[in-house]
């Protein structure tokens, strides 16, 4: 399995690139990629700015045209086509507390039942920025950009997804604002000092 971390987002709540943000020492971007690369065969982190010094484990992709800066299905794209084949874990690189532990069972159902896509249910929503994807749908993604559509729930609209519901947890929380970021760095660094 390969794990694309998108890392391409404007932030514009945020106010800075949320990649970048430290906690308990390091980037969030860099404890990102600790964390999913004992799981994966390869890491891409599709990044459209200053991304450039990062961890030598992951490969840096930017968007490709035409759909450079069209959101996280255009860095979905990148990273499937990158891929080529077989499972791959797409994750929002805002999500401090995304751990490996799900995934390896997010891709045993995509691989058993042979779908396009297995998505989590937490808390009543869908989280398609935390889920496996399966490479072979390059072709309904541009379909999806085609037609204008910038939104994930659109392409898994066309393709075959299961939803596995996982209720409550903090692994699919986004940091979103200041104030998230400063939460996200209590918990964490809290939780890293005992």
């Amino acid at each position: 399995m390969k794990t694309i971390i998108l890392a391409g987002g404007k932030s514009s709540r945020m106010g800075e690139n949320k990649a970048l943000m430290i906690i308990a020492g390091k980037r969030l971007i860099d404890r990102m990629i600790e964390e999913f690369t004992p799981v994966s065969e390869k890491v891409f982190v599709i990044a459209n700015d200053e991304l450039s010094r990062i961890n030598d484990g992951a490969i840096i992709l930017e968007d490709f045209e035409p759909y450079k800066g069209e959101g996280p299905l255009a860095g979905i794209l990148t990273g499937l086509t990158a891929a080529k084949e077989g499972a791959c874990f797409v994750v929002a690189c805002d999500m401090p507390f995304a751990s490996s532990k799900l995934v390896k069972q997010l891709e045993q159902k995509l691989t058993d039942k042979k779908l396009d896509a297995v998505v989590p249910v937490a808390d009543g929503q869908i989280h398609p920025l935390f889920a496996v994807y399966n490479a072979r749908i390059q072709d309904q993604v541009i379909a999806t950009l085609k037609e204008g559509k910038r939104a994930v729930k659109s392409l898994l609209d066309r393709i075959d997804v299961e939803y596995i519901e996982m209720g409550k947890s903090l692994e699919f929380w986004n940091m979103n604002t200041k104030e998230d970021y400063v939460e996200a760095k209590k918990i964490i660094e809290g939780n890293e000092t005992h």
